[in-house]
């Protein structure tokens, strides 16, 4: 075993889910009847390749075939370690830890060009420094876990299923719903996400843009082809869909492009100058799959909010609301960063 294949199998125990580039073969893309290219489907974005090059790669771009196995096989592995040595008891009766791996469906695969990261902009595959002010501001975000949401403003839009936290835009694989369809006419493409089954129509016309103060949770994106490549421009974002830090002032320019039969290559670039030090870039494969795409029933008959704040009331009656308010797991991650950098992703 080389030296290389063992920094794989050490960093593929904690990898997080992220994905990877393929180049188009070949070939012309498939059109639509009308001549556009074609990007129609269902996409599958999963992926075990990380979202930034770990320092054991340091100046490493790929990882060789073989490399990519034992990476795979790492990870199967360490799930199944995991798995086994699960801390479960019939008589556990905290509902919060029963969102367990049964729920997970994150990959197990790497993907296209095998590189090391999903970032690809800057070089290093590293994100660009965070300003002060954005670590100001994930400052004070994590100090609201410190204490009770006392109305349902204080609950994040993930929680109220307003947004889901891979929905997008952009769209970044997650722990599940990683799954999304487009659709094309003439003059529009629409982008379907199993998450929160959000979706954007996307104009391809010059219209004008939204005016400055008129802000939507998923911004306002517009469309155009350059060549095979669509390319889709959004910003008027709000300041409460943060992706990864940013404000309300982010432009986010995706790209789509028919990799291959079975491969759609989705790239996007960051812009916003007051979240970090310069623009950073990523790329992924997704690939073709038949699966359908489900209701989410991310509140069952919308009714958890209302349920969430008569338990939060009947808590504070017993005098026990103060301590109880997190999940056991999420009370963790919460002191877990009280003494730390705070890190850029608001998830």
């Amino acid at each position: 075993m080389t030296a290389r294949t063992r920094n794989v199998l050490a960093l593929a125990a904690c990898t997080c889910a992220a994905a990877v580039l393929v180049f188009p073969a070949a070939g012309q893309a498939p059109t639509t009847s009308w001549g556009a290219p074609d990007l129609r489907g269902t996409w599958d974005f999963r992926s075990i390749t990380p979202f930034e090059r770990p320092e054991a790669f340091k100046d490493q771009e790929f990882l060789s075939p073989d490399e990519v196995e034992a990476f795979e096989e790492a990870v199967r592995t360490s799930r199944e370690e995991r798995a086994a040595n699960s801390d479960y008891t019939e008589n556990q009766g905290d509902v919060d830890v029963g969102y367990n791996s049964f729920f997970i469906d994150s990959g197990t695969r790497m993907s296209g060009t095998m590189r090391t990261s999903m970032v690809v902009d800057p070089p290093d595959g590293r994100l660009p420094a965070m300003t002060e002010n954005a670590r100001e501001r994930a400052r004070q975000r994590y100090a609201t876990w410190a204490r009770p949401p006392r109305t349902p403003a204080d609950r994040n839009s993930a929680v109220r299923c307003i947004t889901g936290f891979n929905s997008g835009p952009p769209m970044a694989p997650g722990a599940y719903n990683n799954i999304m369809e487009i659709f094309q006419t003439e003059d529009h493409v629409a982008i379907m996400t199993e998450m929160v089954n959000d979706h954007r129509i996307v104009p391809l016309e010059d219209g004008p843009s939204l005016p400055d103060d008129m802000r939507l949770w998923k911004g306002d994106s517009r469309g155009h082809w350059d060549g095979d490549t669509l390319i889709v421009t959004t910003k008027n974002f709000t300041a409460d869909t943060a992706f990864r830090g940013t404000t309300e002032d982010l432009v986010l320019t995706e790209r789509f492009t028919r990799a291959s039969e079975d491969g759609l290559l989705y790239e996007y670039t960051v812009d916003d100058p007051a979240t970090y030090a310069e623009k950073w870039s990523t790329a992924l494969e997704m690939r073709r799959t038949d699966d359908s795409i489900f209701e989410y029933a991310c509140h069952e008959g919308n009714l958890a909010m209302m349920l969430m704040l008569r338990g939060a009331r009947l808590q504070e009656a017993e005098g026990t609301g103060e301590d109880q308010w997190l999940a056991t797991w999420y009370q963790g991650a919460a002191a877990a960063v009280q003494d730390s950098d705070p890190d850029p992703d608001d998830k």
